[in-house]
């Protein structure tokens, strides 16, 4: 959800590796050392924090050797699209970018086709 998103999120710096949100508070040990073993990008154990215990498992447990692949994060995050529905991954792709109320309402008036074209090319928006 969008809930407590700040205003103006969108016109955060151009930083491509702003910190994660402070507010996330504190990852399970399990998303941790799974992102510290594949060297992963800190918005991935975000999204895998915002799966079910069930779809994560089933991402984690996949994907249980990646030692020597050029993209992990690519990898669990196509992974991740194949246990999710297009609500479940905008919903994520909404809080995790911080999208304002507006834009968020905007998103899910979409049809789940366009929803699925938005968010397609990428959960997290690098360079926003």
């Amino acid at each position: 959800a969008v809930a407590g998103a700040p205003a103006g999120a969108a016109g955060r710096s151009a930083d491509r590796s702003r910190s994660p949100p402070s507010a996330s508070g504190r990852m399970p040990q399990d998303i941790e050392a799974f992102v510290d073993q594949y060297h992963l990008e800190w918005w991935v154990a975000e999204v895998l924090g915002r799966l079910s215990l069930y779809q994560r498992r089933n991402v984690m447990r996949e994907l249980g050797s990646m030692q020597g692949v050029r993209n992990p994060s690519g990898v669990v995050m196509t992974r991740v699209k194949q246990v999710c529905n297009t609500q479940e991954l905008l919903t994520i792709f909404i809080d995790l970018n911080q999208l304002d109320p507006e834009v968020a309402q905007d998103l899910w008036g979409l049809t789940e086709e366009q929803q699925h074209a938005v968010v397609a090319p990428g959960i997290y928006i690098q360079n926003a």
